[in-house]
């Protein structure tokens, strides 16, 4: 009795042996190798999203520019600042260079912050939380949180505020902008 093999069969194959020990070490040392240089791409290849792919509410977070060649830390642009009045009286007639603090951005946790502006003053280091992890303790039930000032903007949502306690002078008071009460001079 003689088989004979139908043409929609494919031909019989050779087994292959195992690889080598050599070769397999070669492999998971290149995969290795790619996924360390993918994950250090992340924890310093980030940059902000775009302000306008922002959710409502979400704060615009812009990388600081330093001056062409030059490493001085000078103030975030006027028209990315909360409160430009609030900047003129920090900065007064400070000269260029002393109006900022001169920070460089640590490593946190083996990612790279930047220096942003984010609606402050002067630029601060930052990390999105997609980068850094960040415990914020929302869970936590606290009894010195009180409620968010009812003058507080709309981007204030989720925020956990404290009760003031007031210096001789002053009392508490919300200053337009703020999400919570702050001191302010007495009335």
């Amino acid at each position: 009795l003689k088989l004979e093999r139908s043409s929609s069969q494919p031909p019989p194959t050779k087994p292959q042996g195992p690889r080598s020990s050599l070769e397999m070490m070669a492999r998971a040392a290149l995969v290795i190798a790619m996924a360390a240089a993918v994950a250090e791409a992340l924890k310093s290849g980030w940059t902000p999203e775009p302000c306008e792919e922002l959710a409502p509410g979400m704060p615009c977070v812009k990388l600081y520019e330093h001056p062409q060649g030059s490493t001085t830390v000078m103030p975030c642009p006027m028209e990315s600042v909360t409160s430009a009045d609030g900047c003129g009286a920090l900065f007064g007639d400070k000269a260029d260079g002393e109006q900022c603090p001169q920070i460089t951005c640590p490593k946190a946790l083996g990612v790279t912050m930047k220096l942003v502006c984010a609606g402050g003053c002067c630029p601060s280091c930052w990390a999105p939380d997609h980068v850094v992890s960040l415990d914020r303790h929302t869970a936590l039930a606290n009894p010195a949180v009180v409620p968010p000032a009812p003058q507080a903007p709309t981007s204030c949502g989720g925020v956990r505020c404290f009760e003031p306690m007031c210096a001789e002078g002053f009392a508490k008071g919300h200053v337009q902008g703020d999400c919570c009460y702050s001191c302010v001079t007495g009335r």
